[in-house]
């Protein structure tokens, strides 16, 4: 598999669990979590009692590079500039209506997961149109959504155009602290001055690659928490493989792939394509570390969330 990044000894995990300890992510007691890329969401209350037609606004934009931490940038593919894209908030029963604006150079589409309708009316769209697609969300969970393009579909969602949707059940659920974490990857290698010009093709192919992240950042830094928080993670994978999520010094209190409950879990593997609620809760002073278990060659180089309390 290619590198991008030099190799860092595991032992080097110890370094990355405290650096940063001065750029925490930090929210009142109660509220929701939020990482440098991953903006905190409006949550299960607020969302389903909203419109029960909600329609949501996104724009392609191609950009020309965004900043990934450890001095690296990326001209990714996205949905509103962002990567991973907005995350879409919606409540079990709702109409929703996605309005995706192609401001690329070439054709996009929209897919989400969370839709039961035909599949060719997810796209693609030409440059400088607008597609709609509509449709009643009925089963709760946590879904990818991505760009349909045809038989690039799998370049474009390398290139970044992804993110996570959300369908809220309308039965409440416990309080928790909450975090939407989508994990991807990059394929492509960095110039001299740690620019990456775009999605290598046949890295893309070859599931190749550079590097993977959390959230879009190679360099987020610890989330304060207290004992005793109940911490609820709304899960994408974009792949590649299999994601093995685990936190390090903590056990999974539950987790739902989709409406049912599995508790007491030390991992739990979340495949490419697919969401997860994952919800553990801080058993005390310290440091309990999001991971990746089958990509811990990653740590090192930031794919790790870091829950620290005072």
């Amino acid at each position: 598999m290619s590198r991008t990044l030099p190799f860092v000894p595991f032992v080097a995990v110890v370094a990355v669990v405290c650096a940063g300890c001065g750029a925490s992510r930090s929210s009142p007691s109660g509220a929701p979590l939020f990482t440098r890329n991953m903006p905190a969401l409006a949550g299960q209350e607020k969302t389903c009692a909203g419109p029960r037609h909600k329609t949501f606004d996104l724009d392609v934009v191609q950009t020309k590079g965004i900043a990934l931490g450890m001095g690296l940038t990326f001209a990714a593919w996205t949905y509103d500039g962002r990567l991973p894209g907005p995350t879409i908030e919606t409540c079990e029963g709702d109409t929703v209506t996605i309005r995706l604006h192609n401001d690329g150079t070439v054709s996009h589409g929209l897919d989400t997961h969370a839709f039961r309708i035909d599949s060719r009316k997810y796209g693609p769209t030409a440059p400088g149109t607008t597609l709609t697609i509509t449709s009643v969300v009925d089963t709760p969970g946590v879904y990818m959504y991505h760009c349909a393009a045809g038989p690039v579909t799998d370049l474009h969602i390398k290139s970044g155009l992804h993110g996570a949707m959300i369908v809220y059940p309308r039965t409440p659920l416990r309080p928790a602290r909450s975090l939407v974490v989508v994990e991807d990857a990059v394929y492509g290698r960095p110039d001299a001055h740690g620019f990456i010009p775009g999605t290598d093709p046949a890295m893309a192919q070859k599931n190749d690659e550079a590097f993977s992240m959390f959230n879009g950042r190679l360099d987020n830094g610890p989330i304060d928490v207290k004992p005793g928080d109940l911490i609820r993670i709304y899960f994408v994978n974009v792949g590649p493989g299999v994601s093995s999520m685990h936190v390090i010094g903590d056990i999974f209190d539950r987790v739902s792939l989709g409406t049912t409950w599995i508790h007491d879990l030390q991992t739990d593997g979340v495949p490419a394509g697919s969401g997860a609620i994952l919800e553990f809760r801080i058993p005390g002073p310290g440091v309990f570390v999001l991971v990746d278990h089958d990509k811990l060659a990653y740590v090192p180089y930031g794919l790790a969330l870091k829950f620290q309390t005072g």
